[in-house]
């Protein structure tokens, strides 16, 4: 009896401490996921064009290891869709070292995510990216140039601040996004257009609006995922979550959504590696 025990006891170490690795790969082993996206409207100057999406690092610190991915990339530009920090646990300096780097490599890109628009130091991170030259279009529409072609760039800032503390999370924010983007809209006169948006459950706003190709996060890929199901849970979106990860596409509109880099308030990722996007973009004849 006294040996089973022991044995029984052996066995569970050992299946503790192999979940626990387990844990450790999901939650750190970056992976790179690549699309190629093709649309007439992308002029041939563009053809190959790479954006790299980096979002919600939540302040995580990969130690030079996702630099190091980036670099192997070579993209054209950067784009950053939201929660660079945590407000839960804001390390500016953390953020900071994280993206210097990468503006050394290419143009970055920056939009908010809720958590900036609730962190009491925004204003501060919003100072140091600003001095390291990072584009932050929070409702700004800029145009991308290469050869004698332009598309349109457009960023949207987040919605949370449209919320209470208790409700920011499971809001309905359509009717500020709708407004937002159609006054956005007004200055754009390039054919095809690229929106970067914090928030995937407003696909139907950007839609609506017949915005060519969308960058999105906020998911998480819905924190733990389940074969043949998908994301479990993701803010404003609730259980089984609509739109954790990849490309959607309907009528004239695509989202490619991240799934992330950093944990919040779930600490644990389960078959939902963190991931750093690339979209190439290609001229459709």
């Amino acid at each position: 009896m006294l040996k089973f025990k022991k044995k029984k006891l052996y066995i569970i170490l050992f299946l503790s401490v192999v979940l626990y690795m387990f844990f450790i790969w999901q939650n750190n082993a970056l992976v790179i996921t690549n699309y190629q996206y093709a649309n007439a409207k992308v002029p041939k100057d563009f053809d190959g064009y790479r954006i790299l999406q980096i979002s919600d690092l939540h302040n995580k610190d990969y130690n030079g290891k996702l630099m190091e991915k980036v670099k192997d990339i070579k993209p054209d530009i950067i784009v950053i869709t939201g929660d660079l920090i945590d407000r839960r646990k804001t390390r500016i300096d953390i953020a900071i070292d994280t993206v210097e780097p990468m503006t050394k490599l290419a143009p970055v890109y920056f939009v908010t995510g809720n958590h900036e628009q609730l962190s009491e130091k925004y204003e501060m991170l919003k100072e140091e990216l600003i001095k390291l030259s990072v584009d932050i279009i929070d409702n700004k529409y800029t145009i991308l140039k290469k050869g004698r072609s332009t598309i349109g760039l457009m960023g949207i800032a987040d919605p949370a601040k449209q919320h209470s503390e208790e409700t920011y999370l499971w809001g309905n924010s359509s009717g500020y996004m709708k407004s937002s983007l159609e006054e956005l809209f007004k200055a754009v006169d390039t054919e095809f257009n690229i929106l970067l948006s914090h928030r995937p459950e407003e696909f139907n706003v950007y839609k609506s609006i017949d915005i060519d190709l969308v960058f999105s996060g906020h998911a998480h890929g819905g924190q733990i995922r389940v074969p043949f199901i998908g994301g479990i849970v993701a803010p404003n979106q609730g259980l089984f979550p609509e739109y954790t990860e990849g490309i959607y596409r309907e009528k004239a509109t695509s989202m490619v959504v991240s799934r992330g880099l950093g944990n919040s308030i779930l600490p644990l990722r389960i078959f939902n590696r963190p991931e750093v996007v690339v979209v190439t973009l290609k001229h459709q004849l």
